[in-house]
């Protein structure tokens, strides 16, 4: 997506800003490269010449809102002429849910500078051609052209008898048939040998589970010995009679 902007200054406080393309959030910034400077300046009115804007969003046209409302807080506005339908109908839809002066939409570029410090608004016309004589042609005496032989035909060079055939592509299909079922048979090699290393990992697994176990139940019989060991149970006495 593109967007090219002309500026045109028409007047001591007026200025024609041409957008060709489409403004969107991609091109957006350069718009605002162009806008950002003109609060500033001594410029206190802009007119959008629009007829070649093909595209434009809601980011795009609330950075011409924005400059709107600036120029507006010094008693000038922005104004967008000979806009296409889409962009007319999304002002209209911007204005209905904002109640501040909206951006003023003209059909024409003369009805938009009306309305700034203009006085007349004329298109430029390409000037009225120069009349100038046509040139005269010479008539140009005929030349009579000698009949041309008929080229003997150029015996045909022999070919050497030592130029190689050309290499049939056959071998080079029975070659590249070799090499895919060789590949074929390393890949189904990969595939045993990952399946068998991940059989001994499930084995190893489980044995360290095992082991785990046996420790577990080591422990525990050492402790039931010690305990034993610090208290031994008393002998019964014995009576005799």
């Amino acid at each position: 997506m593109q967007l090219s902007i002309r500026l045109v200054p028409v007047g001591d406080t007026t200025l024609v800003m041409v957008l060709t393309g489409e403004l969107d959030l991609t091109t957006g910034p350069i718009l605002a490269a162009f806008l950002d400077p003109i609060p500033q300046s001594a410029i206190t009115h802009v007119v959008v010449a629009a007829a070649d804007l093909w595209f434009c969003d809601l980011s795009g046209l609330d950075q011409l809102a924005l400059t709107h409302r600036a120029l507006q807080a010094r008693g000038g506005h922005l104004a967008v002429a000979e806009a296409q339908p889409p962009l007319s109908r999304l002002i209209g839809l911007m204005t209905q849910h904002d109640a501040r002066p909206p951006i003023a939409v003209h059909a024409s570029m003369a009805a938009a500078l009306a309305a700034t410090d203009v006085e007349a608004y004329q298109l430029d016309t390409p000037p009225a051609p120069i009349p100038r004589h046509l040139p005269r042609v010479r008539e140009l005496r005929r030349v009579r052209v000698p009949a041309q032989r008929p080229r003997a035909a150029r015996p045909r060079r022999p070919e050497p008898a030592d130029v190689p055939p050309a290499t049939p592509v056959t071998p080079a299909i029975v070659r590249a048939r070799a090499l895919r079922e060789q590949a074929a048979e390393r890949q189904h090699a990969l595939a045993d040998r990952l399946n068998t290393a991940e059989e001994g990992v499930r084995r190893l697994g489980d044995a360290l589970r095992r082991c785990g176990e046996s420790s577990a139940a080591l422990r525990a019989t050492l402790q039931e010995a010690r305990k034993a060991a610090e208290h031994p149970d008393p002998k019964p006495e014995m009576h005799i009679q």
